[in-house]
């Protein structure tokens, strides 16, 4: 096993920006405190786990996820909620102490259903990760859950990779009857992904034709060029791989007509910052929904890849929303500090 090498020292986990006096708004600290309490239930739950197997690589495992769980997600959490004055939960007890490991109890748990249960948690962790990735504006608490987001990513894959050589996890049936083909669902992510892209090729062009804004076209011009038409290129080159036909690309509508007087009802430059935030938004947990249901390894790969340049591409339009002020966020949350 090669756990204990994705996880990076903890100063590298904590290299937080220079301390912002604007508190964090609610979004940011319920992402915050619901990542600290679900990291404390994962190594809590993953020391029970330790304590009632005798598989020694899982063993391994297990010990490794809890070290991780701790350094990367539990300890840079409760450090910023501290910064901001609020009082942290208590961590549980330690049941490590209670024997060693494989002597926790008498109806032991085997490791196909220790394998499963971590998977199920991974692809609630993960999905909650994305969800903050989106929902924090502060750029030091959104850089801890992408770098977060990553690292579980990581340890995720090894995880599936142990599942897959034992053949624990139930995979939906075949999509086509040839060896290693996708499954059902896996067929079922990309064919969701390929209708978003081609929506965001869709609504890229409509907002250029609206604009005069040249930060916004820029913005936009390397969304469409840069992201959305290549990742189109890729999701039909799988499905067109696996046999599928894959369905025509939507009319361009680029050169229509003069930037700016395509449509009688104006959308405001304001409004299309909005629009793609939450489309932004959106995507994020797309991707790592998909990653997070693919068996396989390549699949997963791409998926991985996608979130890496859309949460790219997010924060360099929250830089453009902070500077214009149109970013909408929940009210303030503040301790009580005198």
């Amino acid at each position: 096993m090669k756990l204990f090498k994705i996880l990076p020292p903890l100063a590298k986990v904590l290299q937080f920006a220079q301390p912002n006096n604007k508190p964090l708004h609610a979004g940011e600290i319920y992402y915050l405190w619901e990542g600290l309490t679900s990291g404390n239930v994962v190594a809590s739950t993953a020391e029970t786990y330790l304590m009632n197997t005798e598989d020694t690589e899982l063993h391994l495992l297990l010990q490794g996820l809890i070290k991780g769980t701790m350094m990367n997600r539990v300890q840079p959490l409760e450090n910023i909620l501290k910064e901001e004055g609020f009082t942290v939960p208590p961590r549980p007890a330690s049941k490590t102490t209670q024997g060693k490991p494989g002597e926790g109890q008498e109806v032991k748990l085997n490791g196909e259903e220790i394998i499963s249960s971590l998977i199920a948690w991974g692809q609630v962790t993960l999905n909650q990760d994305a969800k903050a990735v989106g929902a924090c504006t502060r750029e030091s608490v959104q850089k801890v859950f992408t770098d977060l987001l990553f690292k579980e990513m990581k340890g995720y894959s090894l995880l599936m990779e142990l599942g897959n050589s034992r053949h624990v996890y139930k995979a939906p049936p075949p999509a086509i009857a040839k060896d290693n083909s996708l499954n059902i669902d896996e067929v079922s992510r990309l064919w969701e992904e390929l209708t978003a892209r081609h929506l965001s090729v869709i609504h890229a062009e409509t907002y250029l034709s609206n604009t005069n804004d040249q930060d916004l076209i820029k913005l936009l011009t390397r969304e469409l060029n840069q992201i959305a038409l290549p990742q189109l290129e890729q999701l039909e080159t799988v499905l067109k791989e696996e046999g599928f036909t894959v369905p025509p690309r939507p009319v361009r509508r680029m050169n229509q007509g003069p930037p700016g007087q395509v449509n009688k009802i104006k959308i405001s430059d304001n409004e299309i910052i909005g629009i793609l935030i939450t489309a932004g938004q959106i995507a994020i947990q797309q991707h790592v929904r998909a990653y997070t249901v693919a068996i396989r390894k390549d699949i997963r790969k791409l998926f991985e890849d996608f979130t890496s340049t859309e949460i790219e591409e997010y924060q360099k339009l929250l830089q453009l929303a902070t500077q214009r002020h149109t970013v909408v966020n929940p009210p303030v949350v503040t301790s009580k500090r005198g």
